[in-house]
């Protein structure tokens, strides 16, 4: 038995579905769930849904905890297994976010592999599940590091578009991520840390090279996710810098698989006007660069 094999395997007896097809992971005490986030889009009707960010609950008697508790307890020997069963429950559970025909960002495993191999047998599982599922490769975009070594992320890259997977660079802003990196790896998407893009959203000069920075990505033909958005300002502020998708606590929050997906936009008019500080972020220049 191949060490894909036996991986395979142990995914499949870590899985519970229940009576409507809904699939859990259990790790001895914790209950892993899947919870897709609305990823939106500007339009003229407001912000529209136009995918899902897939993002692991984790759960103790019933009860949410905390990822940092968690990933405590996981030792070693079990890490790369918990990636694996993560994203794969994320790609089984799709169907069950009820957002068919929506693009699904798979998020950032929690752990990274151990091997090249293992990535590169970890991505022939995922596309032969995704063959099995009947849904289109296209429309899943694979989370990679900018941060990581090199050579294992191209050949990630370069694996992913071999099964016509999208190629996303998680996490831009933190780490060792610079723009040259995400050349190398020529993603169709890059996500804004969350964090970072909420520091950089309450500094105007910030604010401002970000722009700059989003232009240079938008013209070389990649699309920009801007995490994180929890306050008008940093809705007023991604908008301005020109993301092409936003996602984040003030606009939908991340529900678990199963629950109605709203596909109605969502109003801009909802949202308190940013203070004079934000609002006037492009005013000394008119307006943001085309």
């Amino acid at each position: 038995m191949s060490k894909g094999d036996s991986l395979a395997e142990r995914i499949e007896d870590a899985i519970l579905v229940d009576e409507v097809g809904i699939e859990t992971g259990r790790y001895g005490p914790y209950f892993l769930k899947t919870l897709y986030r609305p990823v939106l889009r500007r339009s003229d009707a407001g912000l529209l849904p136009c995918g899902v960010k897939a993002l692991t609950g984790v759960f103790r008697d019933g009860e949410p905890v905390a990822h940092a508790v968690f990933l405590e307890d996981v030792p070693a020997q079990d890490r790369w297994f918990i990636s694996c069963l993560c994203r794969m429950l994320h790609l089984r559970n799709y169907y069950n976010a009820d957002a068919e025909d929506l693009p699904l960002f798979l998020g950032r495993p929690p752990f990274a592999a151990p091997d090249l191999e293992s990535i590169l047998d970890h991505v022939d599982a995922a596309a032969e599940c995704l063959d099995q599922m009947g849904l289109d490769p296209m429309l899943v975009f694979w989370e990679v590091d900018d941060d990581a070594e090199g050579t294992v992320q191209l050949e990630l890259a370069a694996s992913l578009r071999r099964h016509r997977l999208g190629v996303a660079v998680a996490d831009f802003g933190v780490d060792d991520a610079t723009l040259s990196r995400v050349r190398d790896l020529d993603p169709d998407v890059v996500s804004l840390n969350g964090l970072w893009f909420q520091r950089i959203a309450e500094v105007p000069i910030a604010a401002r090279l970000l722009s700059t920075l989003v232009d240079a990505l938008r013209r070389e033909g990649k699309q920009v996710l801007a995490e994180g958005i929890e306050s008008p300002s940093h809705l007023h502020v991604a908008l301005e810098v020109g993301a092409d998708f936003v996602s984040g606590d003030l606009l939908r929050p991340a529900r678990l698989a199963g629950t109605i997906f709203d596909t109605e936009p969502v109003s801009l008019d909802r949202f308190a006007a940013p203070d004079d500080k934000v609002v006037s972020l492009f005013s000394d220049r008119g307006g943001r660069p085309a």
